[in-house]
């Protein structure tokens, strides 16, 4: 924490003006204490972490903490100026007593009150949705914004995730991540999030400045990139083909043998239709043509038996994961989730002309399937269907 009570009862905070050498004077001086608890603190002046206080002993207190890195300091004290240049009156490190919680940056903008979180660190999505939801819970809206120390950039468009960008990526509605550098001073946008594989993670990416926003519902809303995931997504598809992976996890092991057992498909020649971009497929751990592929296998196995609907695939979906065959990224996926991917999936298959509708809710397989014979029909095909 960098605020503490001072002998004489008043309240000192650890800023940027404060020299070394002034703090130094203080401490030696005067005693401090908590502002929540009222035990004994010590202002500890080390050089691998920012100046904070801490606790003597060990306590249960809310406020106790080992302190925090100089990024992280660096990053909120900028969304504080910047919200401040907008004209609002931001505060740091407001203790909410209510929930127990000391968001790093609070502000009054209208009726709202927000709550914004610069994650720096790696987070467990329980500890995530713990502290989002208490945020809720005392009236405070919170906004995550991740540290740019926890982007990692493979290539222009793809990425690779970890727990705190799955984790915050399910509590924002528009399913996009805001990043912060406090080196660069930008802010960094990634929209319509892909996954294709665990470690392949397609996404647009936009830059700019705090100045490009003038109000803070914009940093929410930014306009979308130009550049289009198309054909990273191709790139994907067409290195899977030609350099399949080597180490594969037990459900790319079934569906391999499944296509070749069944469908007389070696792993390099699955169809197009397992490699369809959905934003919504976020809550799928396994790659995309897995848990595409398991549906697939199924309505091709159903062809002529009757209609299928919307149901009976999110059954069959959840059969797959029960069986293991398909792994989910949340223990606790809701079924509108399920639902929201599997009706994307359906209209992605009528639109490309692998399904078709008979009514209203019913769907078939068309007759016209034609195998694929060559890497190079293939891969037209792909190109085809994703230009």
């Amino acid at each position: 924490m960098n605020e503490a009570i001072m002998d004489n009862g008043k309240l000192i905070r650890i800023t940027h003006h404060l020299t070394k050498s002034r703090l130094e004077h203080v401490r030696a001086t005067c005693k401090f204490y908590c502002p929540e608890c009222r035990q004994e603190v010590q202002l500890k002046l080390g050089e691998h972490r920012v100046y904070h206080f801490a606790h003597k002993q060990l306590t249960a207190c809310p406020l106790a903490a080992s302190g925090e890195t100089a990024y992280h300091q660096a990053g909120k004290a900028a969304i504080k100026a910047w919200l401040t240049r907008l004209g609002h009156e931001p505060v740091l490190e407001k203790y909410v007593s209510k929930v127990q919680q000391r968001p790093d940056v609070t502000v009054a903008i209208g009726d709202a009150d927000y709550a914004l979180e610069f994650q720096c660190a790696n987070i467990s999505q329980q500890e995530l949705q713990k502290r989002t939801e208490g945020l809720r819970a005392a009236g405070l809206y919170p906004l995550w914004i991740i540290g740019a120390n926890r982007l990692k950039r493979k290539s222009t468009q793809l990425f690779s995730f970890s727990s705190i960008h799955w984790g915050i990526l399910r509590q924002t509605k528009k399913r996009r991540l805001i990043f912060y550098c406090p080196i660069q001073q930008m802010f960094i946008h990634l929209d319509q999030i892909l996954v294709f594989q665990p470690t392949k993670i397609c996404a647009t990416i936009t830059v700019r400045p705090p100045s490009a926003y003038r109000q803070l519902s914009a940093i929410l809303s930014p306009p979308s990139s130009k550049h289009r995931l198309n054909k990273q997504w191709l790139r994907c598809i067409q290195q899977f083909r030609q350099r399949p992976p080597r180490i594969l996890s037990n459900e790319s092991k079934r569906l391999r043998h499944i296509f070749y057992e069944h469908h007389q498909m070696a792993f390099p020649f699955l169809p197009s239709e397992l490699f369809i971009p959905l934003t919504e497929a976020y809550i799928f751990t396994s790659p995309v043509y897995v848990w595409q592929g398991c549906l697939y296998d199924w309505m091709v196995r159903k062809r002529g038996r009757g209609p299928m609907t919307i149901q009976h695939l999110i059954k069959e979906i959840y059969r797959c994961v029960q069986a293991k065959e398909v792994k989910v990224r949340y223990a606790d996926v809701s079924i509108e989730e399920v639902k929201e991917v599997i009706t994307a999936y359906v209209k992605a298959l009528v639109y490309k002309g692998f399904l078709h509708m008979t009514k209203e809710g019913n769907y078939e397989v068309t007759s016209n399937q034609m195998p694929i014979q060559t890497l190079d029909e293939v891969l037209k095909r792909d190109a085809f269907l994703f230009h």
